[in-house]
Order: C-alpha cells, then structure tokens, then sequence
C-alpha cells in the first residue's frame, strides 16, 4: 500500500474526503439524490440492522430517519491507505439525533411519549475505487463504539425558529450543493487544494478568535464589508465582534471544532459549508438576554450546527463576505467535570497572550 504524498495523492484524498462529506450532507439534509455522486452503482453497505446495495440501504435509511427530527454527522479523523486504484478508508463520526415526543414507537429511533436525543460515535470502514477518474465508496462499514440516549435539554434554541435551526432540503445550504446536480464530480483540481486550503484556515481562524477572544484576528477573517447572519440577526461583522465581547467574553470558556466542508467554487468566489460542535461553560454572570443565557448556577451548553459562508478572493486574499451560523442542536447540563476542577488554569487553556497558542498565530497579529 501507497503512502506517499504527491500532488496527485493530495488531490485524491481531497476528492475521497469530498464524498464522505457529501455523505454526511446527503443523510442531515435528507438531499437523498447526491447520494449517486457518493456510491459506485454496485457498491454495498453494511450499517448496524440495515444494508444490502446502495440503493437498498438509502430506502432503508431514509425511512429509518423519516421520524427524526434532526440529525448532525460530523466527521473527524480520516485515515486513507491507496492501494492502485483501490483506498481503503476509517473515518471516526460522531452522530447526533433529535427524536420528537410524537414520534412513532418502533425502530432504530422509537417515540416513547418524550422528546430525546441520541448521540453515537462510530467508525465508517470504506473500500473506495477509482473507476472512469471518480473515487466512489464500493463498499460501507460502520462499526459503533458508544451510544447515548438522554433527555433533550436545548435551553433557548427551544425557541428559535426552524428556518435559523436549518431544514431537510432547503435553499439554506443550495449556494453549496445546487451546482452539484449537473456539474461533473471528478477529480478535484490542483489549483484549488490551495484555495481550500486556505478557505479552511480562515474558518479555522474564525473558531479560535472566538475562543481565544482574539478579536483583533476577525480583520483576517472577513472582506471589509462583510457580514453574519445569526438566528436571523444581520450584522456588519465589525458590530458581530462588539456584541461577541459582551456574550461571548462573559463565558467562562469556550471550544468551537469543526468537521466537514464542503466547497463550491466559481471563479473568484466560494460557498463553503462548515460542520461545526461548540461547548460553553456559562456562569451565572453572563447575561440573561443572550443565547448563551446566564443562570442561578453554572451550566455547561454543547451545540453542533454548521457555518454557509460566502467567501471572496480580493487582492489574492480569500476572506468571508458572508458567515450565517446554522444551530441544528443544543444540550444544557449541570456542570460535572471531575478531576479536572483540579488541573491548573494554565493547563486548560487562557485567553489572550497567556495562551500556549502564540506562537501559532503571533504572525498574524504583527
């Protein structure tokens, strides 16, 4: 097996990526028919108490899932062994599911008269094979590790509309997919490994700066004239960075990792999808109004949604004219973090200069 890095081995690995990610697109937007851009006809898959062909399991799936009211697939670590025109591919994922109070009972996903939600971690296991220049999966395996079904606790997301949550097979994420119907999904061309590239670390960029209150990087992140859009809240992105001091900077810590992305190029412009799992530590401090709502005790509030962003390559510079944030889920528990409250603040991460993150972006504040 090949475990060399060439151009054409990167632009490979970009393309497989591309397809699990479309994956994980197809099944949270129920965007059923991208699914032929993700499987070789003959492929099979194999997924816990439903499999056969491609086409059967996509039945089986869909009518598994009909019941549920939301789902968020966010892939992480994707390893990637060639052999000739054959990969072989683990990709970890972390699945959530929102089960409505009136849903059916039976099933992978029964209703039991209350509103739950599971969370599973899992591995796909993928042979992937080249065949007339396009990576498709010929084979799916998902082996699970953990499971959890627990109460659904979404605090103030309770209250936002579904068009601010995101829907099944909307316009929300059209910008990204739409050109997908007709355009050829090959191979992905060298010239925009670059681009991606880049587009990633300014998301990347986007999660640390808030994280880290690192404000002054947001003039690396956004076009002059761009803009957030935030449960149906617009604004310049300079007044988002003087709102997010207040709500954001009143919380005690923060932790926004991303997952899949999905890009969509035309010329000098790109929409990028972005997956995306928050964690919020809110004391009681914090203010009341906002979405991350102080309380008479702390509480920890994880949520999982996804950045559409707009970005624009201006002077040779790809920033974001346009960032929309998607919450598809929320969780508000107690605060339980065992032997952590002993580790040193200084182990845990700081704001600010004292971070030990520095030296990774002290160029950028030059």
């Amino acid at each position: 097996m090949s475990t060399a890095y060439t151009l054409e081995s990167v632009a490979a690995r970009a393309e497989i990526e591309d397809v699990i990610h479309r994956y994980c697109h197809a099944t949270d937007r129920r965007r059923w028919w991208l699914m032929d851009s993700v499987f070789h006809e003959d492929a099979t898959c194999r997924l816990s108490s439903i499999g056969g062909s491609w086409r059967e399991f996509v039945a089986q799936g869909s009518a598994l899932l009909e019941p549920v009211e939301a789902t968020h697939h966010q892939v992480g670590n994707i390893m990637i062994a060639f052999e000739g025109s054959v990969a072989h591919v683990e990709t970890y994922v972390t699945a959530f599911h929102a089960i409505p109070h009136d849903a059916p009972v039976g099933g992978g996903f029964g209703g039991t008269g209350e509103a739950y939600e599971v969370m599973l971690g899992a591995r796909y296991i993928d042979r992937f094979e080249l065949r007339d220049g396009r990576w498709r999966i010929a084979d799916r395996r998902l082996l699970t590790e953990w499971r959890n079904h627990r109460p659904s606790r979404e605090g103030g997301l309770a209250a936002v509309s579904g068009q601010a949550r995101g829907q099944r097979e909307d316009g929300i994420s059209g910008s990204v997919v739409e050109a997908w119907r007709t355009n050829d999904l090959g191979r992905v061309e060298a010239s925009r490994l670059v681009d991606r590239a880049e587009i990633a670390d300014v998301v990347n960029r986007f999660c640390h700066a808030v994280d880290r209150n690192r404000w002054e990087l947001m003039a690396s992140v956004f076009h002059e004239d761009g803009k957030t859009v935030f449960i149906g809240n617009e604004l310049p992105w300079q007044k988002m960075v003087e709102n997010a001091r207040v709500s954001m900077g009143s919380l005690e810590r923060t932790h926004h990792q991303t997952g899949n992305m999905l890009f969509s190029f035309d010329g000098d412009v790109a929409e990028v999808e972005t997956y995306v799992t928050a964690y919020h530590r809110v004391p009681p401090t914090a203010p009341s109004t906002t979405f991350w709502d102080g309380r008479s005790e702390d509480y920890e509030g994880v949520a999982g949604g996804r950045y559409i962003d707009r970005f624009e390559r201006r002077d040779g510079r790809w920033r974001m004219v346009e960032h929309r944030t998607f919450v598809e889920w929320r969780h508000d528990h107690g605060v339980a973090e065992g032997s952590l409250a002993q580790t040193p603040s200084s182990m845990r991460g700081q704001r600010g200069d004292a971070d030990a993150s520095l030296p990774v972006i002290a160029a950028l504040l030059n």
